[in-house]
C-alpha cells in the first residue's frame, strides 16, 4: 500500500513538473481562445435509423433473444409521429414479448414504441449499435430489430 501511494505521488508530481517546464505555447490569453471558439458546423439533414426512413417497404427480422422467436415484418407501414398500425405477422405473435403489439410510433429522440391496442407502452427501442434498434423497456425485454436479407 505504502508502495503504491509513493508511486502515485511520485507520478503525480512528475506530471505537474513536466506541465509546467513546457510552459504555454502561447504569449496571450487571446491567442489560446481563438482555439477553443467553433464555428458553426452544417449538419447533414439526411435522417438515419428511422423505421420507414432508409426505404418503403424493406423488410427487418424482430428478434425476441428470451423466447428464441424470430419474425418478419415489410416496413409497409412506417413509424410516424403518431400511432400506427405496427405491420406485424402471425409470426410476430408466437412472441410472448410481441404477442400484444398492435402499433408503433417513432418518437422524436429516435426511439420506438411499440403499444398495444389501449395505447399502453409494450416495449420501447433504441436505435442500436450494429442492429437497426434494442429493446430498453422493460429491463427484461431482451428484442433486437434487425434489417432482414431477402
Amino acid at each position: 500500500m505504502r508502495f503504491a501511494a509513493i508511486a502515485l505521488a511520485t507520478g503525480f508530481v512528475g506530471t505537474l513538473f513536466a506541465a509546467n517546464v513546457q510552459g504555454s505555447p502561447w504569449t496571450d490569453r487571446a491567442q489560446a481562445a481563438g482555439l477553443f471558439t467553433m464555428d458553426p458546423v452544417d449538419i447533414d439533414p439526411i435522417e438515419t435509423g428511422g423505421i420507414g426512413t432508409a426505404g418503403g417497404s424493406e423488410a427487418m427480422r424482430l428478434i425476441d433473444l428470451r423466447s428464441g422467436k424470430v419474425c418478419r415484418t415489410e416496413r409497409a407501414a412506417p413509424a410516424t409521429a403518431t400511432f400506427v398500425e405496427a405491420p406485424l405477422g402471425e409470426d410476430c405473435r408466437q412472441s410472448p414479448a410481441l404477442s400484444r403489439v398492435a402499433f408503433w410510433r417513432a418518437a422524436a429522440d429516435g426511439t420506438l414504441i411499440l403499444a398495444d391496442r389501449g395505447g399502453g407502452t409494450v416495449i420501447a427501442f433504441a436505435p442500436g449499435d450494429g442492429v437497426l434498434y434494442e429493446s430498453i423497456y422493460p429491463l427484461d425485454a431482451l428484442i433486437t430489430i434487425v434489417p432482414a436479407r431477402s
